[in-house]
C-alpha cells in the first residue's frame, strides 16, 4: 500500500498557483496589460476631448467607471476565456489530479487576472490629475478594494468560463455580462430611490468606495465593504462548485 501524501499548507499552495500563473503569463502578459489600461485610459480621453465642459462631480465618475472598467476587462473577460480554454482543452484536470485545494486555485485565479487592472488604473489617474485637474487621493485603502473587486468580479469570469462551449463564446459572454455589471451598477449611485435591488452587483459599492476614497465623495463605507465582501465570498463558493464539479 503507497503511502499518502500529505497536502501542502494553504499558504504553500496559494504560493506554488499564484507562481504557476505568473509562469505561464511570463510571455503573454503584454496583451492582458494594454487591453485593460488602453481601452479605458482611451474612453477616458475620448470624454475629455468631446465633452471639455463638464463638471467636476461628473469627472469623479468618469474617472471612477473607467478604473472600475479595467477591472472587469481583466477580471471577467479575460478570465473567462482562460478558464474556457483551461475547461475545453481538459487543462483543468491536471490541477484536480494535483494536492491543491480547488478554492485557493480560486483565489490565485481571481487575484493574478485582477493585478493586470492595476497598470490600467495607474493611467486612468494620471489622466485624472493632468487632463481633468482633479485632486485624487491614492490611500492605501485601494489595495484591499481592488483585491475584493478582483475576486468577486474574476468568480463571476470563472463561471462563464466553465459553463461556455468554447473560448469565443466565454470572451463574447464575458463582455455582455460585463457591461450589464458596470451599466447597472452606477445606476444607484445616480438614482438608488428608484434602484435599491441595483445595489446587489459588485460594481456598485466598487464604485462607491472608490468615489469616497478618491474623491472624498460621502458614502455609506461600512455597509457598502460588507455587501462587497459578502458578494465576493458568495461568488466565489459558486465559482468553486462548479470547478469542482467533473467535467
Amino acid at each position: 500500500m503507497m503511502p499518502t501524501v500529505p497536502s501542502p499548507r494553504l499558504t504553500t499552495m496559494f504560493r506554488v498557483l499564484l507562481g504557476m500563473q505568473f509562469a505561464r503569463l511570463r510571455k503573454s502578459w503584454r496583451p492582458y496589460i494594454v487591453v485593460s489600461a488602453v481601452m479605458p485610459a482611451g474612453i477616458v480621453l475620448l470624454l475629455h476631448l468631446m465633452t471639455p465642459h463638464i463638471n467636476v462631480s461628473e469627472r469623479q465618475d468618469v474617472i471612477s467607471g473607467a478604473m472600475l472598467l479595467s477591472e472587469a476587462i481583466a477580471s471577467i473577460v479575460m478570465l473567462s476565456q482562460y478558464v474556457a480554454w483551461l475547461h475545453v482543452s481538459r487543462a483543468l484536470d491536471h490541477y484536480r489530479v494535483l494536492p491543491i485545494s480547488l478554492e485557493v486555485l480560486v483565489l490565485s485565479l481571481t487575484g493574478v487576472y485582477g493585478l493586470f487592472a492595476w497598470p490600467g488604473i495607474a493611467l486612468i489617474g494620471i489622466e485624472g490629475v493632468f487632463l481633468d485637474h482633479l485632486t485624487l487621493r491614492f490611500g492605501a485603502v485601494l489595495i484591499p478594494l481592488l483585491l475584493v473587486t478582483a475576486l468577486a468580479m474574476g468568480a463571476i469570469g470563472i463561471i462563464i468560463g466553465l459553463l461556455a462551449p468554447d473560448e469565443g463564446i466565454a470572451g463574447l459572454v464575458g463582455n455582455l455580462v460585463m457591461m450589464a455589471i458596470l451599466f447597472l451598477g452606477m445606476v444607484p449611485a445616480m438614482s438608488s430611490s428608484r434602484m435599491p435591488w441595483l445595489w446587489i452587483l459588485p460594481s456598485t459599492g466598487s464604485i462607491a468606495i472608490l468615489r469616497h476614497s478618491l474623491f472624498d465623495q460621502p458614502a455609506a463605507v461600512t455597509t457598502l465593504w460588507t455587501g462587497e465582501l459578502l458578494y465576493a465570498i458568495i461568488a466565489l463558493s459558486i465559482a468553486t462548485y462548479f470547478i469542482k464539479r467533473p467535467s
